[in-house]
């Protein structure tokens, strides 16, 4: 009798363990992902749920691709990747999605273009262990209308749309009430393509700041008059305002305000300085012809 008892308790286990897999792999095959699209105005994103058939990274990125060069059922949206524009290949390397598009993907401009691209890298990075989407044309590194390379895009660049602008969420850092040290705050900026990131990146710095307990670290009537990022490098043109620098903060506070929030963005390990087009050797006490790294000594300890 005893050993009937065990004989079923181990059979009722398998039992329970068989049935638990089961709903394990239902769960699976019901995870839903959005599908985005440009809706009707070219204004803004929408979506439709899609199940996938694929299970792995390597058949989820190759039937969303797939779908996203679809028409989507719903008759007034519009696929963000439109006719005439052909993918010729991607790879995957780690959490990175490289997509190589042919020449007439250079034909998009402004508007259209970013919405483009919002809708794969959105889609694209639900897929798990795909984090960032890097754009090619022709195998060479996609640069827009404003010649700045788009570099690593993560979906948290494309928070929502609303009109002909894009939300994006940035990190920034301005000053501690003693002026020695940086504090974090994200923010969301409207952004229309015409120009690029890193620029508007700049000028919410120059701004200032507007939550309490956060300092300026720039000086008034600075200016930005060119931003590149090329190879992981921004290089950032400002006018001789900047070397004024405000009394209530330090070199390194007022310099790295910038590098740290623009090192935020992906595709970007490090930032050169131009004052009116020219490398500029000192900051007042800081050498300054060199280029600029993150710097996380300088960042205020989170309470």
């Amino acid at each position: 009798m005893k050993r009937a008892f065990i004989a079923f308790l181990i059979l009722a286990a398998m039992m329970l363990i068989s049935c638990g897999g089961k709903n394990e792999n239902i769960d699976i095959l019901k995870n839903e992902y959005q599908i985005y699209y440009i809706d009707s105005k070219t204004s803004g994103l929408v979506s439709e749920s899609y199940v996938p058939e694929g299970k792995t990274k390597e058949e989820l990125v190759a039937e969303l691709l797939e779908v996203l060069q679809n028409e989507p059922a719903n008759k007034f949206y519009k696929k963000g990747l439109p006719e005439g524009v052909t993918i010729k290949d991607y790879s995957i390397s780690d959490d990175q999605l490289i997509i190589n598009f042919d020449s007439s993907y250079n034909e998009l401009k402004g508007i259209p273009e970013v919405l483009c691209r919002a809708t794969i890298v959105k889609t694209m990075c639900q897929i798990p262990g795909i984090d960032f989407v890097f754009f090619n044309v022709n195998g060479q590194p996609f640069i827009d209308s404003n010649g700045v390379q788009t570099g690593l895009m993560t979906a948290e660049f494309f928070i929502e749309n609303t009109g002909a602008e894009t939300h994006y969420k940035v990190t920034l850092y301005f000053a501690n009430e003693t002026g020695d040290k940086l504090k974090k705050t994200t923010r969301n900026i409207f952004y229309t393509g015409t120009s690029p990131i890193e620029e508007h990146v700049i000028n919410q710095i120059i701004n200032g700041p507007t939550e309490m307990g956060l300092y300026a670290t720039v000086p008034e009537g600075t200016t930005v008059l060119n931003v590149s990022t090329k190879e992981k490098i921004c290089y950032v043109d400002l006018n001789e305002k900047f070397l004024e620098k405000l009394p209530t903060v330090t070199d390194e506070v007022a310099i790295y305000s910038i590098v740290n929030s623009l090192v935020e963005l992906p595709g970007i390990n490090k930032v050169q300085f131009r004052i009116n087009g020219q490398t500029v050797e000192m900051f007042h006490n800081t050498p300054f012809d060199g280029l600029f790294e993150r710097n996380l000594s300088i960042n205020e300890e989170e309470e």
